[in-house]
């Protein structure tokens, strides 16, 4: 059994969601109790009086509590089991209308799947205060041993006291049991936290994974760790030659100069020219008479 093995068994002890499935299972039973006896009694007491109309009011106060009550459920599950459960559905908030919201409200599979949910509250708290009850009970009395050999109190059909030395000895192996305790506690909330995803499912949704393990059961990571072993499977990206640099693009070649024409190019004449050029012949004179 190497070192992480054994942080993982003896570490149950220090992680936070143990304590709080314990919570959990605690609450269970009488929970379950409550909730069995609330639906049954108001459930029968409103189909009875739906002839005389008083049970109709009554099995809506009936199923807006086992709406609050699953609600709370889901709470329970997603902060003391770590189940991955959805917020309470609200199926009547897309409807309009008194009757529309009704028919909204009970015309969704989460409306009955939590009421399910909550009949099963019951069986479920009894196997959760059957378990808390006798673990308990071992534990505490394996503890208890050295007071008992200490006070000649008897413990085995009241005749027989334990020896100082033997109840000593009860020390550890109730520390031992007290583990063992726990890791059957954390497999039943398991337990309970997938029944609760599958009932609290989504719309659509066929199941949830495991919610995944909050930041204070991660353990801390060792600052002296020996890395990781490589692969050998794997290239080592640390052992790939490195790709060499491209070489710079040369320089392009100067555009060459535009060739002068063949033709010879004739010159404007001058200002000059084009005036004498352009201006007027005077008129001949008349020869004398």
């Amino acid at each position: 059994m190497n070192d992480s093995a054994l942080s993982r068994f003896f570490g149950v002890v220090a992680l936070p969601r143990t304590w709080l499935g314990i919570a959990f299972h605690v609450l269970a039973f009488p929970l379950g109790l409550f909730y069995f006896v609330f639906l049954v009694v108001g459930i029968s007491v409103g189909v009875g009086l739906v002839v005389i109309w008083v049970g109709i009011p009554i099995l809506l106060v009936v199923a807006g509590a086992w709406w609050l009550f699953a609600a709370f459920e889901r709470v329970q599950a997603r902060s003391l089991l770590g189940a991955a459960v959805p917020p309470a559905p609200r199926p009547w908030e897309t409807a309009d209308g008194v009757w529309g919201k009704l028919k909204a409200h009970f015309g969704s599979g989460s409306t009955w799947r939590d009421l399910a949910y909550l009949f099963a509250k019951l069986p479920l708290g009894i196997v959760s205060f059957l378990l808390l009850v006798a673990l308990a009970s071992a534990v505490g009395s394996l503890f208890a041993m050295p007071v008992f050999a200490a006070y000649d109190v008897p413990v085995v059909n009241g005749t027989w006291v334990p020896p100082l030395w033997f109840g000593i000895l009860c020390v550890p192996v109730g520390a031992f049991v007290l583990i063992v305790a726990l890791h059957l506690m954390n497999a039943w909330g398991w337990v309970c936290a997938r029944w609760a995803e599958i009932l609290f499912r989504a719309p659509g949704v066929t199941g949830y994974a495991a919610a995944a393990p909050r930041a204070a059961d991660a353990a801390p990571p060792d600052p002296f760790a020996p890395p990781a072993p490589l692969d050998p499977t794997q290239p080592d990206a640390r052992l790939a030659p490195r790709a060499a640099p491209a070489p710079p693009a040369p320089p392009e070649p100067p555009a060459p100069a535009p060739e002068a024409s063949s033709e010879t190019v004739t010159s404007a004449p001058p200002r000059e020219a084009i005036a004498e050029t352009t201006a007027p012949v005077p008129p001949p004179e008349d020869p004398p008479n």
